[in-house]
């Protein structure tokens, strides 16, 4: 495969509004993905070395929408990364989300040079890195979001409702940043739908929880802005 993207959850550092700078970690090492891969402490190495100044910091793996130049490196945990995000219009969008709460989530395009199969996953040893991305939500409405998968009920509703909060106190720079996240909602509306459904249909109807758990769904909804 020439080029792939790899999603992780909430590895966010610290951000800073003032200057604009963001810190966390594209990848983490030693971990079993939903892909079944695991990326080995080392495998970014080659690439930082001989191609790091190229490297660039994207929003949701776009090449028109570059964010800023990090400064990266590898440590114990993983693929760490700080990046001063430029003052573009989309830049001021997304450290909006980031201070909102939507945004959690960063990602990496890049091709796999060497790996091994283990008992049970797929060792990845050395990729080439092209960018790694901040991500939130699928490019459109008919394609979820890989990073929802393992998500807990919980996990759902607590994004549901930061996003709700962007769209009721956003300023954002551009109007279609509204419809993004409008589409984001409605994706995450639809995963709690499916993730609660078996629990649903283990409830006896007439029992307060199923009430409160149809309730929870409904209430977290874009039509009550």
């Amino acid at each position: 495969m020439f080029y792939q993207v790899k999603n992780i959850k909430a590895e966010i550092k610290d951000v800073d509004q003032k200057s604009g700078t963001v810190t966390g970690y594209f990848s983490v090492f030693g971990n079993i993905d939903s892909d079944g891969d695991v990326i080995t402490k080392g495998a970014f190495e080659r690439s930082l070395n001989n191609n790091g100044a190229r490297i660039k910091h994207l929003w949701q793996h776009d090449v028109r929408y570059p964010l800023g130049k990090p400064t990266l490196k590898e440590d114990n945990y993983g693929l760490y990364f700080e990046s001063t995000i430029s003052k573009t219009s989309y830049g001021k969008d997304v450290l909006k989300l980031y201070e909102d709460g939507v945004v959690d989530e960063h990602s990496i395009g890049f091709r796999t040079v060497q790996q091994g199969k283990k008992e049970g996953y797929n060792e990845i040893t050395e990729v080439k890195l092209w960018e790694g991305s901040t991500v939130t939500f699928g490019a459109n409405e008919m394609a979820r979001f890989t990073g929802m998968k393992g998500l807990t009920k919980e996990d759902v509703m607590s994004k549901m409702d930061a996003v709700l909060k962007s769209i009721k106190t956003g300023t954002f720079e551009n109007e279609e940043m509204f419809e993004n996240l409008e589409i984001y909602f409605n994706q995450l509306k639809q995963y709690l739908t499916e993730i609660t459904r078996p629990v649903e249909e283990t409830l006896d109807p007439n029992k307060e929880d199923l009430k409160k758990l149809k309730e929870a769904i409904t209430l977290i909804t874009i039509k009550n802005l």
